[in-house]
């Protein structure tokens, strides 16, 4: 089949773009309807989009290139209308077959060229996901719709992707892509703009160049399976896990001739479930995965290297101009960023009167329909401009959440320093921000029966503030456990002058009568509520305590009730200080 250069271009630059865009709001969408039929019952979409992931498995191969072309612009414009992943996963669950149908006719090089354009964007977006905010919504659609043109003039019947190809989707889903994610796997908890952006060229430059690998398919197995081993000695994975990448690549051409596309769908799906099992295991019956994750990148590298191995494989190579136009996308990304967003805190005096925020921003999910919420926190944060902000389910790069960076774009669009204390995978967990210098004083996972939950201590140097940000258990009787360990955590040097958080404890309960002992609230009457799902599921479970013998006069205090960026409320405290 004669294909002219330009369309090939255009055709891997959406191919490239579609595969891991459809990636992420795929496993968004499934686990936010999953976790709303879990704890609410509402039984759609819940469990279908992996059906019609499977069915779209199965059908793959005898659609016609045309109607490829058609699902490839109904996600495009999906992606341009709305964010609701519960929605559009739906149509991701047919996106990712039909674009690893197409991985597998399209030139690697292309392919390669189209996961950097995803890559730029992911920059443009300042580690957020690129339908969450309007501006990159619209070039993600921009790419897209040029490749499905280029599709829809083709002749002929889509390609069955095999179970090399599946192989291959899950360890892009795996983080290998992500620069924020890998840094934050191999322990680098709080960085900023500028590394995050230079790192991002290190992730394009292992995406090019892996492909020079492919003529010696054992060195790119060996340094896949070394890479991803790299993960257990931290921070080797920030090598690691791009000559992960690279041999990735580097094998993807053999990875082509592989056979058994169902099979790899029901394994994409595994070791989707599974990467979540890395953060919540305990919580839905995947014990034995919590915090394992580096072991699962691990066996699926190992995988993916069994099922792609072969000899004699030609692979037409990048040529430089081709390298530097892949490039050349970035770092127009990179200046235009670095231009117009904030490299790194901005720092402010110290003042009197501070306004002390407790916010549990719902893994950067918004209440309903799966949503992102990082565009409506930035515009909630620049409106209400909170002092001191303790959050709780912070994600900094995980699977469940289309691989958001919060801490990223916060400090990034508002010039927020940062403190990030991870419960898991160093992508999971609570963190203080605030514009004045901070210092981590102390952290630890309180023990628990359930999810890992995290509790840290940060020294704020202007106001000469300690505070300890918390996230607690789901039990009753947990919670109180983790009082009593709490309250010792916060009254050991230096003594933390505020506890905030979100303790999942209604006032009444034993957890606060512990806390309270030598805290106060900071609230004289409680909110009606500090946690609403719909009007189904209302609590009064987040706090701002202050120490019973320090001198701070609270001047006023509420809850943002009205704001639905989370399915938690922002409460807040006015403190004057003594």
């Amino acid at each position: 089949m004669k294909v002219g250069e330009r369309d090939k271009i255009l055709l891997g630059l959406g191919t490239g773009v579609l595969l891991a865009s459809s990636l992420r709001v795929f496993v968004a969408g499934a686990y936010s309807s999953l976790e709303k039929t879990f704890f609410y019952g509402v039984n759609f979409p819940s469990g279908m989009g992996i059906l019609l992931f499977i069915i779209a498995a199965l059908l793959v191969g005898r659609l016609s290139r045309k109607a490829g072309a058609v699902i490839m612009t109904i996600y495009a414009l999906a992606s341009l209308a709305t964010d609701a992943t519960e929605y559009t996963h739906l149509i991701a669950a047919f996106a990712i077959p039909i674009a690893l149908a197409l991985a597998k006719e399209v030139e690697v090089k292309y392919l390669a060229m189209g996961l950097v354009a995803d890559l730029s964007l992911r920059v443009l977006a300042v580690g957020g996901e690129p339908i969450d905010f309007p501006h990159t919504r619209v070039i993600l659609a921009l790419l897209l719709l040029p490749g499905a043109y280029a599709l829809w003039r083709e002749p002929g019947t889509l390609k069955k992707p095999g179970f090399g190809l599946y192989a291959f989707a899950a360890l892009l889903e795996l983080g290998l892509i992500y620069p924020n994610a890998i840094m934050r796997y191999s322990g680098v908890n709080v960085y900023y703009l500028p590394q995050f952006v230079g790192f991002s060229f290190v992730v394009a430059l292992a995406i090019l160049l892996g492909q020079f690998l492919s003529k010696k398919p054992g060195l790119a197995a060996t340094l896949l399976v070394l890479g991803s081993a790299s993960l257990f000695v931290k921070p080797a994975g920030l090598v690691g896990l791009p000559l992960a990448l690279a041999s990735t690549v580097a094998l993807l051409e053999s990875a082509k001739g592989s056979r058994g596309g169902v099979i790899g769908a029901v394994y994409l799906f595994l070791v989707a479930t599974l990467a979540l099992g890395a953060y919540i295991g305990r919580d839905i019956g995947l014990a034995f995965m919590e915090d394992r994750l580096e072991a699962l990148i691990l066996a699926a590298a190992v995988i993916y290297a069994l099922s792609s191995y072969r000899r004699n494989v030609e692979v037409e190579l990048p040529s430089v101009k081709e390298i530097a136009g892949s490039l050349a996308g970035l770092v127009a990304m990179a200046v235009i960023v670095l231009a117009l967003f904030n490299a790194g805190p901005v720092y402010e005096p110290a003042k009197k009167e501070v306004l002390i925020w407790t916010y549990n921003v719902h893994q950067g999910f918004g209440p309903y329909r799966g949503t992102f919420n990082g565009y409506e926190l930035v515009n909630l944060l620049r409106e209400q401009k909170p002092d001191i902000w303790a959050a709780q389910e912070v994600v900094g790069g995980m699977i469940g959440n289309g691989y958001q960076d919060v801490p990223l774009i916060i400090s990034a669009y508002l010039g927020y320093a940062y403190e990030y204390k991870p419960a898991l995978e160093g992508t999971y967990g609570i963190a203080v921000f605030s514009h004045w210098h901070m210092r981590t004083e102390g952290e630890l996972n309180l023990k628990s029966v359930g999810q890992a939950r995290p509790a840290q201590k940060v020294s704020i140097e202007e106001p000469g503030i300690t505070i300890v940000n918390v996230h607690m258990g789901l039990s009753e009787e947990e919670r109180a456990m983790q009082a009593e360990e709490l309250l010792s955590f916060a009254k050991a040097s230096p003594v933390a002058q505020i506890i905030a958080g979100d303790t999942n404890a209604e006032p009444h309960e034993r957890a606060i009568e512990i806390l309270t002992r030598d805290y106060r609230d900071a609230f004289e009457k409680r909110p009606p509520y500090t946690f609403n799902w719909g009007n189904v599921d209302i609590e009064n479970i987040d706090y701002i305590l202050l120490k019973k013998d320090w001198a701070a006069e609270v001047k006023d205090y509420g809850c943002l009730c009205d704001v639905e960026v989370s399915d938690h409320r922002p409460l807040w405290a006015l403190l004057k200080l003594p």
